[in-house]
């Protein structure tokens, strides 16, 4: 029993209807998947050298050409009945790369590189006026216009005795401390000073002493008018008093301040 199987498997195995025949086309396939196999690879090994090249900013000028063609499956998934044509070749190519250097703002104005800038408003300038002079007052040092004579002995500025200052003897004069002059303060005993002489080296808030020219006068107080050889500038204030700059014709003098309401004769 054992030798007629033994006899019936060796007639099937020599059989030729159970070969397997290989057809001619599907070994050229295999062979040409390799090839295309080996291509892609080697496409993709140049692929990744460009890459490196340019990212270590080495500049390419020229890349060798090549024939390798980008591919599919290196096996198809059946055997064709008749010759495929040969896959379309795809050439790779190398975009060159600009570098652009944006242009710097250019201050008070559009950006010329952008183009999208937009002219900028030009304020008008505002110009603050000068700060007036400081007030005029009516007094020089301790002693103001109008105060008592037993007031202006306390602040030991005037140089006693007093001289009359009028014929009738209803005013009375001092010099101080600034000012030798005998007549540089003048009291009346209804109205108390009634003027005061200011020191030759002083000047008024608006600049003006000793030495000044008389345009300088008439440009630092525009209400200056003229009386002989004074100029005359009407002061506000309390109480009302007026500037008095003695001139040879052409300088200041001496100047003084007086009290509108004095009853000092020649005063």
């Amino acid at each position: 029993m054992a030798d007629d199987l033994d006899d019936e498997l060796r007639r099937l195995f020599s059989d030729d209807r159970l070969d397997v025949h290989v057809s001619p086309e599907a070994t050229d396939a295999v062979l040409r998947g390799a090839d295309r196999r080996r291509r892609r690879r080697s496409a993709m090994a140049t692929a990744v050298a460009v890459v490196t090249l340019v990212g270590a900013g080495i500049g390419l000028t020229q890349l060798p050409s090549s024939d390798d063609h980008w591919v599919g499956d290196l096996l198809p998934t059946s055997v064709p009945t008749s010759a495929s044509s040969p896959p379309p070749s795809s050439s790779s190519s190398v975009v060159p790369t600009t570098t652009v250097i944006p242009s710097p703002p250019n201050p008070g104005g559009s950006n010329p590189g952008t183009g999208t800038g937009k002219p900028t408003s030009t304020k008008p300038r505002t110009t603050t006026p000068s700060a007036p002079p400081p007030a005029e007052t009516a007094g020089v040092g301790a002693l103001v216009l109008g105060m008592s004579e037993a007031d202006a002995l306390k602040t030991k500025t005037l140089v006693e005795p007093s001289s009359p200052a009028d014929p009738e003897g209803k005013c009375v004069a001092y010099a101080t401390t600034s000012v030798p002059d005998n007549n540089a303060v003048i009291i009346s005993s209804a109205k108390g000073i009634v003027r005061l002489t200011v020191p030759s080296t002083a000047k008024t808030q608006r600049g003006i002493g000793v030495g000044s020219t008389v345009a300088e006068v008439k440009t630092a107080y525009p209400t200056a008018a003229q009386s002989g050889t004074e100029l005359r500038v009407e002061m506000t204030g309390t109480p009302r008093w007026t500037y008095v700059f003695e001139t040879d014709g052409s300088a200041v003098t001496s100047v003084r301040k007086r009290l509108s309401a004095g009853d000092c004769p020649g005063v």
